[in-house]
């Protein structure tokens, strides 16, 4: 039995959606692929978040093993079925995570998620 892998394109069809401003469904205990932005604490800043497949191909293009969900928020591993209905209320292009996560890196304030935060208008540019 010849087992491919799921395309690129369905996998992030729900976060293409999502981005497009289109409806979407947001179902518990089924998470989709996609990048997000959350926040770890009430009135914390905003951390990177994403859920993406991992998956292991023999040379052939053929699936070695069941395809896997992997969630990460802010670095960290997480049970994705368990973050989706946290974080799928924002989803964010892959650009923009790329760009939180340089913006934790260049500011260490940025990186301390799990207190709030004050920051006035133009105290961070990106």
């Amino acid at each position: 039995m010849i087992r491919q892998p799921t395309p690129i394109s369905r996998l992030y069809a729900w976060h293409r959606d999502a981005l497009a401003g289109k409806p979407v469904a947001v179902h518990e205990g089924e998470p989709q692929c996609g990048w997000f932005k959350t926040r770890l604490v009430k009135g914390g800043p905003f951390v990177p978040a994403s859920i993406s497949i991992h998956r292991d191909v023999d040379e052939n293009g053929e699936l070695a093993s069941d395809e896997r969900l992997v969630c990460e928020v802010n670095g960290e591993r997480r049970d994705p079925v368990k973050a989706w209905l946290w974080v799928c209320k924002n989803p964010i292009s892959r650009t923009e995570y790329l760009d939180l996560q340089a913006l934790q890196r260049r500011h260490p304030e940025m990186a301390a998620t799990r207190a709030p935060i004050r920051l006035r208008a133009g105290q961070i540019r990106p």
